[in-house]
């Protein structure tokens, strides 16, 4: 495994460009799935959130909701 200091020293020697663009992608992932990468009842975090998604888009019954109740929903 490649250890902290090697991947710093491996960053070090990007641009200026290439090292904000690894934070953003980093950044992103946090953001995006790796929030929950640690959680041990989350075994897929992709498919948790496409699940989670899914959810959100359906009514209780299982209807596909309209563009509007969805945005009814949804906080402003």
């Amino acid at each position: 495994m490649t250890s902290y200091e090697e991947i710093l020293e491996s960053a070090k020697r990007l641009s200026s460009t290439e090292r904000l663009q690894l934070a953003d992608a980093l950044l992103a992932e946090d953001l995006g799935f790796g929030m929950w990468r640690d959680r041990e009842d989350i075994a897929d975090a992709a498919d948790y959130a496409s699940e989670l998604r899914d959810a959100e888009m359906r009514t209780p019954e299982g209807r596909e909701k309209t563009p509007e109740e969805f945005l009814r929903e949804t906080p402003s």
